[in-house]
């Protein structure tokens, strides 16, 4: 796991249905050679399954691909900003 995944104040997040979805993710994001990181789904976000996959800003468009092109059935897509030691969470609707 990078340190730069860590110190991130921007990321986008993907929450998935179940936890064979999140594991899909991450499967087929590796294959693809995709920048990420699983981590627990934020308790701010309401998500069926406790796992998500973080990303950069710069590689959301990519991984948004990948995913939807291996039919990974994701629960939402968020922006995530930390302002003050709390996260500023919007949902992307796509």
């Amino acid at each position: 796991m990078s340190k730069s995944f860590l110190q991130m104040d921007q990321y986008n997040l993907f929450t998935f249905v179940s936890a064979s979805h999140a594991l899909k993710a991450e499967r087929v994001l590796k294959d693809e050679g995709m920048d990420f990181i699983m981590i627990p789904t934020l308790r701010e976000i309401s998500a069926s399954c406790g796992l998500s996959v973080k990303v950069a800003p710069d590689d959301f468009n990519s991984c948004l691909q990948v995913l939807k092109q291996n039919r990974v059935q994701m629960n939402g897509i968020y922006y995530v900003q930390k302002d003050r030691g709390k996260n500023r969470i919007q949902k992307i609707e796509i």
